[in-house]
């Protein structure tokens, strides 16, 4: 049996570690060394991982005072791992594995034979059934252009939800990087992970290996889901925002586009930005508690994306649009938007808040923003909420 050692480090949250780490020793079927990166992992997350770790002779901590991001960690593992390991699985804390997850992984390797394979990544908690991948690195290609020979990235083609039941396949690029098989080999030809690389690290190692000609294959029979919570901990927001930090994502930018010379990086800031938004959910909620009372009711615009959620347990949250208590989706146009607004406001309604996922509205419904302008007084408005009091 070749010798595995699993590298397991955060991605951008720490909450998820025990069970995820409880996971992997439950549904892993053949032996393996651990080595866990604890890189300033907070306290209430350590006392529940270490429990976890406590008389396996096949694991090791690496303990840092400072946070270190996925590239950091991997490449860590790497030069601290026994020189006789055969193969590396990095695996970052949010993801939860099914049965014999690794035993197919190291199998679809030897037998196709490939330097990486690559599970069926599933978005969101076990039960969940959409594929997690991006489209856009499906392939890449050579293109002539006035300033040279460049690359461009080609989409996947086909229904990446069929892959269930399917039969494992070579595939041209890595892809996302939650969970990934490596022969050791790889390493002697690149190192995929570029610690200068936080934001874009799943494009670039994609490229690398791409570079490296290694050879990758897809295993549909690996499961593992990929799950982030909505809104992290707030134990976690220090590390979630040096993640996502927006100053170092632009700077990726340029940097990967330069590195790779290609025509175009297909990725943009949207989601280091969506990620920072959903960093402030805490600052919302107190903003809202400091504006509204637990006795008022107010309309919530947010694309229904709060639904259910801590961030606003205790509010008196009316949908819009809203049909018999539900959220309706939003209005086919600006007379649709100012009557339901209208309809609401009678019933007492004190406030329209506007989360960010809305504020597309404002471009689109025009008319409705300028009545709602010129109609009613600003509550709060800054880069995550706008709200208008309408309280007489």
């Amino acid at each position: 049996m070749p010798a595995v050692t699993i590298g397991f480090f955060p991605r951008e949250q720490f909450s998820l570690a025990a069970e995820s780490l409880q996971r992997i020793f439950d549904y892993t079927r053949i032996p393996f060394n651990l080595i866990v990166i604890d890189c300033n992992t907070p306290k209430v997350y350590w006392q529940q991982i270490e429990p976890l770790l406590e008389g396996r002779s096949s694991v090791r901590v690496i303990h840092t005072d400072q946070y270190l991001m996925p590239n950091q960690s991997k490449t860590l593992v790497i030069q601290e791992a026994d020189p006789n390991v055969d193969f590396f699985c990095f695996i970052e804390n949010d993801v939860l594995v099914e049965e014999g997850w690794l035993s197919s992984l190291l199998q679809a390797c030897e037998e196709h034979p490939a330097d990486v394979a690559i599970p069926r990544i599933i978005e969101g908690r076990l039960g969940a059934t959409q594929v997690h991948w991006d489209s856009h690195l499906g392939s890449i290609r050579e293109v002539q252009t006035e300033d040279g020979i460049k690359l461009e990235f080609m989409s996947s083609t086909g229904d990446l939800q069929l892959d269930q039941g399917s039969h494992r396949r070579a595939i041209n690029l890595s892809g996302e990087a939650h969970c990934q098989l490596f022969r050791r080999s790889v390493f002697d030809r690149v190192m995929p992970f570029d610690s200068n690389v936080v934001f874009f690290d799943w494009i670039d190692s994609s490229l690398a290996l791409h570079a490296a000609n290694a050879s990758i294959v897809f295993e549909p029979e690996s499961v593992v889901h990929f799950w982030h919570p909505y809104p992290p901990s707030q134990e976690d927001l220090a590390f979630f925002f040096q993640r996502w930090d927006l100053q170092q994502a632009a700077r990726e930018l340029d940097q990967i586009q330069k590195k790779w010379n290609l025509i175009s990086l297909y990725a943009d800031l949207s989601f280091a930005e969506e990620r920072n938004h959903i960093g402030y959910l805490y600052e919302i909620r107190e903003a809202l508690k400091r504006l509204i009372s637990p006795q008022e009711s107010f309309i919530l615009v947010d694309e229904d994306c709060l639904h259910g959620n801590e961030i606003i347990q205790g509010f008196k949250t009316i949908p819009f649009l809203e049909h018999h208590g539900q959220y309706w989706g939003a209005p086919a146009d600006d007379e649709i938007a100012i009557r339901e607004f209208e309809r609401l406001r009678q019933t007492g309604a004190s406030a329209i808040v506007f989360l960010w996922p809305a504020f597309w509205w404002f471009d689109y419904y025009v008319r409705f923003y300028d009545y709602l302008q010129q109609s009613f007084p600003y509550l709060l408005k800054n880069d995550h909420l706008i709200a208008f009091n309408l309280r007489p």
